[in-house]
């Protein structure tokens, strides 16, 4: 009798380890968890950026309606709502979990400082598109069980990315363990990622010039003598899988060929300028004719020779290049030395860092065109034709050749390209005025939560959090701008 409960207890034991799968962790790993971190924050932007960054933009055209709302500022279709959903519940959660797994891990402070680097390179991606967001309570479901968690506004945000930044990257620790295979980026080297944690600071510092500009200075500052990227060898690439995660950029455009063309906006400015980045953003769709299409034209209009002088038909518009658009495995770029050459030129013309703002601009141009190397079969501008480029169209000391030069470094990245048009107001772009369309004719300065139509599961759930934001921000609409998008 006295064996029968240590019978019990032993068969309820086995029962429990027949349902743990003994070739599985019932915990992530830390590269795992980091690796899927990474992929996503870069695969949700696909989608949303053709239909709404890239067109509003001008980079691209299209000639539907809704399933592009950035090309003629029409009510938002459900993509721009999935963003928002998609960034909270893969990125963002799994990052906060990292973050929180780790925090008390000594051994594990690499992984962990690495991860608020991660989080705020995610984070930034998200307020910059909508403004207020849910930050501090963001991602902490399953830790805090608070799953309505407050959104806060831009401006604190903001200035924890900069503590985040700061204290993560001066706690990289050499002589600890760091990420090895689940970093896609940099394979765990810690040189690197310091690199990157000062290259986003200089970025976020150099979006805040319009509303603090002594703090924008100290943290460029901060972030050059701290050592950002020196060379293309440093920059942020994403390395895709055609059988893994693949390139959500390309998958978006090839599964959308027949939506989308190259914008005219975007051929003329290379095309004028001899920029030999024309053949490696486009290419003739077929022929020889390599016309951009005019954004804001719909399937009638674009037979009127008002509106389309040339007289093309929509398949007759230039494509993006299918070298690069059509392969899945391709790589995606972040954060560049050529990003960074610019941004330091600006900061040098502001007067907050000292250097050689002609050098400095004339290497980011050479950075940018030979940065489109790292995809298969592009032939890069060799220095010859670099240096004839830079002769023809040499730098006016101008904060609009800086924004022109940034509106090509940053193709493909078109967020970010959303983000320095708001910021420095350059390139300047015509807006169109499609008929009913929602801002008046007015080129969109965020992207809304909620409004315009969207179905935003994530906003449903949250809506007394959503309706105080909207109370302090603004109406939940395109024009209403984010708090460093100041007029």
């Amino acid at each position: 009798m006295l064996l029968i409960p240590l019978m019990f207890t032993s068969c309820k034991k086995d029962l429990a380890d027949m349902n743990i799968n003994p070739n599985t962790s019932q915990i992530m790993t830390y590269d795992a968890q980091f690796l899927y971190c990474q992929g996503q924050a870069h695969q949700i932007m696909g989608q949303i950026g053709m239909s709404f960054y890239a067109c509003a933009m001008q980079q691209l055209a299209a000639i539907t309606l809704y399933q592009a709302p950035g090309d003629k500022y029409l009510t938002a279709s459900d993509d721009l709502g999935s963003m928002y959903v998609g960034q909270y519940t893969t990125t963002i959660k799994n990052l906060v979990d990292l973050v929180h797994r780790t925090k008390d891990d000594p051994a594990a402070s690499n992984y962990h400082n690495i991860a608020r680097i991660m989080k705020v390179y995610a984070f930034a991606i998200i307020t910059d598109s909508w403004g207020d967001i849910p930050y501090f309570e963001a991602g902490r479901g399953y830790i805090d069980q608070n799953f309505t968690p407050v959104f806060d506004t831009q401006e604190a945000i903001y200035m924890d990315f900069f503590n985040e930044l700061s204290e993560a990257i001066a706690a990289l620790d050499a002589s600890k363990a760091t990420y090895a295979g689940g970093d896609n980026y940099y394979g765990g080297d810690l040189q690197q990622w310091k690199k990157l944690g000062y290259s986003l600071m200089l970025r976020l510092g150099m979006r805040i010039q319009k509303v603090k500009p002594d703090l924008a200075k100290q943290w460029v500052q901060t972030a050059v003598a701290g050592g950002v990227f020196t060379s293309n060898e440093d920059n942020q690439v994403f390395h895709h899988s055609s059988s893994g995660i693949t390139n959500s950029i390309n998958s978006a455009m090839r599964s959308n060929f027949a939506r989308f063309r190259v914008a005219k906006t975007l051929i003329d400015k290379l095309r004028n300028t001899g920029d030999p980045r024309l053949e490696i953003f486009s290419e003739p769709y077929s022929g020889d004719v390599l016309e951009g299409l005019p954004n804001g034209l719909d399937a009638t209009t674009i037979a009127d020779p008002v509106m389309n002088p040339l007289g093309l038909e929509f398949n007759e518009f230039a494509y993006y290049n299918r070298t690069i658009m059509d392969d899945l495995g391709a790589p995606d770029i972040g954060i560049t030395y050529g990003e960074v050459c610019l941004l330091q030129c600006e900061a040098v013309l502001r007067g907050w860092i000292s250097g050689d703002a002609t050098a400095l601009y004339n290497e980011g141009v050479a950075a940018s065109m030979k940065q489109w190397g790292i995809y298969s079969g592009i032939t890069v501008p060799d220095d010859d034709a670099i240096q004839a480029y830079l002769d023809a169209n040499p730098f006016d000391e101008s904060y609009e050749m800086i924004g022109e030069q940034l509106y090509l470094t940053l193709w493909r990245s078109f967020g970010e390209v959303f983000s320095n048009w708001r910021r420095l107001g350059y390139p300047v772009l015509v807006p169109v005025n499609y008929p009913n369309n929602v801002t008046g004719g007015v080129i969109p300065r965020r992207i809304p939560y909620y409004g315009l139509g969207t179905t935003n599961i994530g906003v449903l759930e949250n809506w007394e959090n959503y309706q105080a934001a909207v109370q302090r921000q603004g109406p939940d609409n395109y024009l209403t701008r984010v708090w460093w998008d100041t007029e």
